[in-house]
């Protein structure tokens, strides 16, 4: 009894440790309303970009660079890249972007663009003032 009880707890570690580890390391998930023949695509089906219909959070989440929340702001255009990663928006709030030991503000009314590098180990965050 005592073997049984210790292979069933061994068991549910494991699968309590893989159901864990798949909750937190899958990056978020969400919708993106688009106004009505504003929608673009790629030619392998993905979204290219649109006119948002209502304000959008975007959160790009990686294992290598942490999670970002983007503000969208709605009437504006969001673009993706081929591969349905985020590419830029007109952002709905201010919001602050640690670049080394500086901390820069990327203003309301501002278009926020993001990229990756090839290998997803970096990731460049700019919102120019022009």
């Amino acid at each position: 009894m005592k073997f049984l009880s210790c292979k069933l707890f061994t068991v549910a570690s494991f699968f309590g440790v893989f159901t864990i580890n798949l909750f937190f390391s899958q990056p978020a998930l969400s919708a993106v309303s688009c106004e009505r023949g504003t929608i673009r695509h790629f030619k392998n089906g993905s979204l290219a970009s649109c006119i948002l219909s209502r304000d959008t959070r975007v959160n790009i989440s990686n294992n290598r660079v942490g999670t970002f929340t983007f503000p969208c702001q709605a009437k504006n255009f969001i673009e993706f890249g081929q591969k349905s990663q985020f590419k830029s928006c007109k952002l709905a709030k201010d919001i602050r972007i640690r670049k080394g030991n500086s901390v820069e503000t990327c203003k309301k009314d501002k278009i926020v663009s993001v990229s990756t590098s090839g290998d997803g180990k970096k990731l460049s965050i700019s919102c120019p003032s022009y």
